[in-house]
This record gives structure tokens, sequence and C-alpha cells, in this order.
């Protein structure tokens, strides 16, 4: 593939659209080798400059990081992190809800299995806690696909419950249970209940009922569906992949993690106002 049509499909990438551009992201899969160093170089610049990148009303990221996802390009994994590690303004403005909806992916599939970056992403009190959260939930499903890392997963999230590492009651604390939830309360339940006690865990978003009830659950069973509902969040097809997120001519598809079905969508707190769609649309 030429620089040129490399060029000539970047600047398509980049234009604001109702529409899917399917034949550009065929011609992407196509010269994988060619145009991974362009949509890594997207993301970086999304990382350097976000208020610009903003200001310009740019869009070829929403294909740029679900094709680097999809490729599971390791190269991209940390320019990703630096990339939603912005300021909460720009973060709403170019990612929306795909911080929310589809972060976990990219990072749980350009890790490598490497899980260091995003324990770091997790612990970084800086950051937006939805960001903080989404990395939660990728470890999540390193532990659906690879059960053998779950103990791995379990105390490191137990090591969490410091009580220092987010404020008392924001999202954080009550996400974190969840996800705990997710991979099987279990061995955890002590530190969950003591949670709770601290007023570190928002009863709105999961209760200590819930979580009770989650603990009498088989494991397996809640293995399988933990497996189960990760893989619904990566469609095989990459045309379904990239236009699921980016909700292009359909409508909003809400997903639920295992753990908090019924209960509200996972994420998204009582006092946080919802983001932004993903795909950013044109503007008066």
């Amino acid at each position: 593939m030429s620089d040129f049509d490399i060029r000539g499909m970047l600047y398509t990438f980049d234009q604001l659209s109702d529409a899917y551009l399917r034949d550009e992201v065929e011609k992407a899969l196509l010269h994988r080798e060619d145009v991974v160093p362009h949509l890594i170089k997207i993301i970086e610049t999304v990382a350097d400059n976000p208020l610009l990148y903003s200001l310009e009303q740019r869009n070829a990221h929403v294909y740029a990081a679900p094709l680097l996802a999809y490729f599971e390009e390791t190269a991209a994994h940390r320019p990703l992190i630096s990339a939603f590690s912005i300021p909460e303004e720009q973060l709403v403005d170019i990612w929306g809800d795909m911080t929310t909806e589809i972060l976990p992916t990219f990072l749980y599939r350009t890790c490598g299995g490497s899980l260091e970056a995003i324990k770091a992403l997790i612990c970084n009190r800086t950051l937006d806690q939805f960001v903080r959260c989404a990395g939660m939930e990728a470890l999540s499903y390193e532990v659906a696909f690879r059960p053998e890392r779950r103990d791995e997963v379990v105390r490191f999230f137990q090591g969490l419950f410091t009580g220092e590492e987010a404020e008392h009651g924001t999202i954080y604390w009550a996400n974190l249970a969840a996800t705990l939830c997710d991979v099987h309360p279990g061995e955890s339940m002590e530190i969950l209940r003591r949670a709770y006690e601290a007023g570190l865990i928002q009863k709105e978003f999961i209760s200590l009922e819930i979580i009770e009830m989650i603990n009498t659950m088989n494991f397996e069973k809640t293995m399988e569906r933990l497996r189960g509902w990760v893989t619904s969040r990566m469609p095989a097809d990459v045309h379904a992949y990239i236009s699921w997120f980016a909700e292009f001519h359909q409508d909003e598809l809400e997903q639920r993690s295992p753990a908090t079905q019924g209960k509200g969508k996972k994420k998204k707190g009582p006092d946080k106002p919802a983001k932004k769609s993903g795909k950013k649309k044109k503007r008066g």
C-alpha cells in the first residue's frame, strides 16, 4: 500500500461522519504492517496534544484504537494508556463513552499478557476514575480467558482496599467491589464487608446483600458467566466490532457486567452524568 493511499485513508478516517467507512477498514485489514505505525501515531497525537486534537474535531482515533486492539498490537498498549490519561474535559470530548464501554477491551487485547501497565493505571490517583475502572475490568477479562491468573488479580484487587486509593464513596470502590464479584468474591468477602463498614462502597451501585448473594453462587458457573459476557464485548467480526461501539446506524447498546446486570449500568455511578457517545457527531 503506497504512502499516498495510506494518507488518503487516514484523511477519510479523520472526517466526522455518521457513515461507517467499511471500505477503508477493509484496506487497513489487508495492509496491517503498513498502517499500524500510522495508527499508533494517531493515538500518540491524542496523548501529546489532546486539546488541539479536540479543537480540530478530528475523528481518526475512532478507527485507530479499535483496529490496533483488533490486531492485538502490543506496541499500542502504552500509547493507548497515555491517550486515555488526558484531562477529563478532553477525555470526554475525544473518547466519550468509549472510556467505559470499550477501553477495557483495548487494554486487554494490546497488553500481550503483561498486566503491569494496567495495574499502574488503576493505582494512578491522578487519572479519571472511569479510566481506572476500565483497567479493573480489563484485568477481569484476563481472568476470564486465563483463569490461572485469577489469584494474582484477586490479590492485587484486595491490596487496593486501603482507603487511600480514591476518595471515599466514589465509583472507584463500588467498581472494585463489582469487579471482584465478576471473578467471584469468595476469599475477598471479609475485605468487602470491612469496606462497607468503612463507608468506601456506594450501596446504591452494588449492595452488600447482592455481593453476599453472588458469593453463594457456584464458582465454575460464575467463571462461565464471566467468559460469556466478556466474549460478547468483543465481536469476532471486525466490522461488527468497530461499528458496534461507534454506534454507526444503530441504537446505543447497553452491556452490563455479570455482577451488575439488572442493577444499573456498570461504570456510571449515580453522581456522574452520562458521557457523550463514543462516536463523535458533527457540531453546529
